[in-house]
């Protein structure tokens, strides 16, 4: 469930998608979960970000799987009441619409009665380079989708892994531009009007999350060893120049598994549940066949859960 709250400044903004239930819903029967949570036909399940609406769970990923003559990447997406439970996939996005190779790397973000999905186009194709797109929904299922993001910055560079927040009025993108993570400011959402921030400091990562966690902005985002790291957004973020002023590195350490020996958690999702059942989820993709881009074939969604983002515990009663 999304929450909107007040600011310092009084800005309205969003908080990142927590696993929520309705107030009085029966929560999340974590102990008789197992990972993986989720694995589907021979798809690899990548890039994962989850919403709630009525009780009911969206969770959005890339999808890997041989299409049109080849591996390919797809956005795609299910529904589930439980975490055990999921539907047939509600969409699969290809971009063939738009002759690219593929979509891939979605993020969610909620922006008042709006539901907005960042991704990018997918493929090596030095002369059509991936551009940033974004969709949009009011329920989640019926989405109009393929609509150019950041087009004024981004024309002509290989842009990927895209986020937004809309905070003090204004919106904030994080994307990766070549290899090099950067942030903009924009107006409105759309291809033009966009300012580019400079490159985030740091070095190299990829799969940006914007999440607020006890009134504080922070980035969640895959370092080079593919595991999730936290920072800190060290000011209250009403200067664009915030956002280029982050805090250390905090590695999120997940338990490794069966299914995760070779990748622990790859492009991971935070959500804060802690006003529910005192716990942060972390949603990721693990994999234990394949080495480099060949164990692209073999990822599978997983959860983890924090009370304090420091010891996590694994999905279900077999913790192992």
């Amino acid at each position: 469930m999304s929450r909107n709250k007040l600011l310092p400044g009084g800005a309205l903004v969003l908080l990142v998608f927590a696993l929520l239930t309705p107030s009085g819903a029966k929560g999340i029967d974590y102990e008789n979960l197992r990972n993986p949570i989720y694995a589907f036909r021979d798809w690899s399940i990548k890039d994962s970000c989850v919403a709630e609406k009525d009780g009911t769970f969206y969770i959005y990923f890339s999808a890997f799987y041989s299409d049109r003559g080849g591996m390919r990447c797809h956005i795609s997406g299910v529904k589930t009441p439980d975490f055990k439970n999921f539907s047939e996939p509600l969409l699969l996005w290809n971009g063939e619409e738009g002759n690219w190779d593929g979509m891939c790397s979605p993020n969610i973000s909620q922006i008042g009665d709006t539901y907005y999905l960042t991704y990018n186009s997918w493929g090596e194709d030095d002369n059509h380079p991936n551009q940033l797109f974004f969709a949009r929904s009011k329920d989640l299922e019926n989405w109009e989708k393929d609509l150019p993001l950041a087009s004024n910055l981004t024309a002509g560079k290989r842009s990927i892994d895209a986020a937004i927040i809309f905070h003090n009025n204004k919106y904030y993108l994080v994307w990766k531009e070549f290899q090099t993570p950067m942030m903009a400011v924009g107006e409105g959402l759309g291809p033009e009007g966009w300012k580019r921030l400079g490159t985030v400091p740091g070095g190299w990562f990829e799969n940006g999350e914007f999440i607020n966690i006890d009134g504080k902005w922070f980035l969640l985002a895959t370092e080079r060893s593919h595991l999730p790291m936290l920072r800190a957004i060290r000011d209250d973020g009403n200067a664009d120049d915030d956002w280029l002023n982050l805090g250390k590195f905090q590695r999120l350490k997940i338990p490794q598994q069966k299914f995760n020996t070779i990748e622990k958690a790859n492009c991971a999702f935070l959500s804060d549940r802690r006003d529910q059942d005192g716990y942060f989820y972390l949603l990721f993709s693990g994999r234990n066949q394949g080495f480099g881009h060949e164990g692209d074939a073999y990822f599978k969604l997983g959860i983890s859960r924090s009370k304090d983002l420091v010891k996590w515990e694994s999905a279900g009663r077999n913790r192992k």
